[in-house]
């Protein structure tokens, strides 16, 4: 493997000074034009690339900034993504990419990974078990970052996501207005902040049609089939089982319609069902399924706006907290006759 260039290495070719190759790689006026020149094109020829502390000492900005998302695979992230980098490219920045893969371990690692290659700020969507923030607040330290999606609220800057109260809201009320009476919520882990919103959303909705909250039917699993086919098979077992459910996203619902059709149970007559994030195979699985659609690509697009515009700010960033609100698309999945 080859050893990396370094400022001393193109000193000693150009014959100047460490400190004049360090001014030179940042256009200072007191370096003439034609040493710049030299150094900027030997930096070319050797492949020079600063590392993290070069580029903390040089103020040196390398147009990227970092994405870390739980999973690419889920398509609210990947449209997201779109948007970010759609922001990204207008701006003149690229965008590299990682998944945690839902593990705080591999988000912690994404982070190292993140400071060592030197982008300028981080795009971050939470892992559903990341409770531990100190690798954010490290990262924080060292550049701007900003929070999509699955935020966090002990974590001071900037954050993009939906009004995640008032779309599981208007999901339990669509599900009260076709007849259901006893309506399930399957949340995710505990420690998530939006799973924690939208039982807010769900619990209003029930106060608001005079319905109890039974804790029995409020479930949580992982972001997964087996994880989501699971749980939904125990309730939907259950003496008492529920003739609605709200899911916290599509994967967890088309789990609970699995769960359904496996004891052979009918959707919607017998069970209605509606997911959140309204992904494309929310239409294509049978029957199809009612979601809460959310504005990925425009949350990505905004994310990368504040975090370009802080990154590029010559003063304190004031952080902004940015909601969207979601729309209902309705299927059959809760479609009664």
């Amino acid at each position: 493997m080859m050893k990396q260039a370094t400022i001393k290495d193109i000193a000693q070719l150009v014959g100047v000074s460490a400190s004049t190759v360090s001014r030179a790689l940042k256009g200072s006026p007191e370096i003439s034009e034609e040493t710049i020149k030299i150094v900027q094109e030997t930096a070319k020829r050797l492949n020079y690339f600063p590392n993290k502390a070069a580029l903390s000492l040089l103020h040196f900005k390398t147009r990227t900034i970092g994405v870390i998302v739980p999973n690419l695979g889920y398509s609210f992230f990947s449209t997201a993504l779109e948007g970010i980098e759609e922001e990204a490219s207008k701006r003149g920045y690229t965008v590299i990419a990682s998944q945690s893969l839902e593990s705080e371990e591999k988000e912690i690692r994404n982070v190292i990974d993140m400071k060592r290659s030197g982008v300028d700020g981080v795009l971050i969507s939470l892992a559903q078990y990341s409770s531990q923030l100190n690798h954010l607040l490290e990262l924080q330290s060292q550049m701007p970052i900003v929070l999509f999606d699955r935020v966090s609220d002990n974590i001071h800057c900037s954050k993009i996501f939906v009004n995640n109260t008032a779309g599981a809201f208007s999901a339990v009320e669509h599900l009260i207005k076709i007849g259901c009476k006893r309506i399930a919520y399957m949340a995710g882990p505990k420690n998530l902040l939006i799973s924690n919103r939208r039982k807010d959303g769900y619990s209003m909705s029930l106060y608001r049609n005079k319905m109890k909250v039974d804790e029995k039917l409020i479930v949580h699993c992982e972001f997964s089939h087996t994880s989501a086919m699971r749980a939904a098979l125990k309730l939907l077992k259950s003496k008492d089982r529920p003739d609605g459910i709200f899911a916290i996203s599509d994967r967890v619902a088309i789990g609970a319609m699995a769960a359904a059709k496996k004891l052979n149970l009918r959707i919607p007559e017998d069970v209605a069902i509606i997911g959140f994030n309204d992904e494309p195979i929310a239409a294509l699985v049978s029957p199809s399924l009612s979601s809460v659609r959310q504005p990925a690509k425009v949350i990505g697009q905004m994310a990368a706006k504040l975090l370009i515009d802080q990154i590029e700010a010559d003063k304190v960033f004031t952080p902004v907290i940015k909601s969207y609100m979601t729309r209902l698309s309705i299927r059959e999945s809760t479609k009664r006759k």
